[in-house]
């Protein structure tokens, strides 16, 4: 099950790469996806930093981790996931059932927290 749950935790990483370092060269990219509009050199900026810069270096993180300490990697994965989660619990509570990107993100995130939960207890054992 260890093979399973490193191999899960460096797909997360890859992806994190991946999509840290498209939302920093194309940080506009996100206004297809949402209803969000980029006004100003500020907002690039932020979605660069936060989304793009952000993203691509838990990517790295995580993925040197894995080589080192593939059950710390899979923690930190777990606490990203999770805190991903907790944010869309609250955003059920406040605006209510996502629609779009946002419901296949949630989606996505939950299977993800689950799978590297699941994987990291049996990989323990």
């Amino acid at each position: 099950m260890i093979a399973v749950h490193s191999r899960l935790v460096a797909l997360n990483a890859i992806l994190f790469i991946g999509l840290g370092l498209w939302l920093m060269l194309y940080p506009s990219v996100i206004e297809e996806f949402y209803p969000i509009t980029l006004d100003g050199p500020m907002a690039l900026s932020e979605m660069r930093a936060v989304f793009g810069g952000m993203m691509a270096g838990i990517g790295v993180g995580v993925l040197w981790l894995v080589r080192r300490d593939v059950l710390t990697g899979g923690v930190v994965m777990i606490c990203v996931f999770g805190g991903l989660l907790l944010a869309r619990i609250v955003g059920l509570a406040a605006e209510g059932v996502p629609t779009g990107a946002v419901l296949n993100e949630t989606i996505f995130e939950l299977v993800f927290f689950v799978l590297m939960v699941g994987t990291g207890i049996f990989a323990r054992r």
